[in-house]
């Protein structure tokens, strides 16, 4: 048998170390948000959006049935602070509404829950 050919060792290689530095890197932000305290912070939804996971930005892309979806919102606090960008599950998601004031808790860069205030 022949040895592979050398690019094909370099490729492997090359994806070996990233894949391992994406498993580093998401093991470090779990490792630093479950090491933060909870905070309770009153905001305001400022907006929310939906996309397909490998969000591969087509502008003639159209969404397939079943495909995996990513959820984002945009929270301002009330106190002027900057805005800040958290990445929901599905049911948390469909469950806020853009400019609904309320308690939100996170966890560092988690999402925990979101308490609408009411009247």
């Amino acid at each position: 048998m022949s040895k592979p050919p050398l690019i094909f060792i370099i490729v492997l290689a090359i994806i070996a170390v990233l894949a391992s530095r994406q498993f580093i890197k998401q093991r470090r932000e779990n490792a630093v948000n479950d090491a933060a305290p909870v905070r309770q912070l009153s905001v305001e939804i400022k907006s929310k959006r939906e996309f397909p996971a490998p969000n591969r930005r087509s502008r003639q892309r159209e969404v397939i049935a079943g495909e995996e979806m990513r959820y984002e919102a945009w929270f301002q606090p009330l106190n002027g602070d900057s805005d800040i960008k958290l990445t929901l599950k599905e049911r948390d998601y469909h469950q806020l509404d853009k400019g609904v004031k309320g308690e939100l808790e996170v966890q560092g860069t988690r999402f925990i829950s979101f308490t609408p205030d009411h009247p």
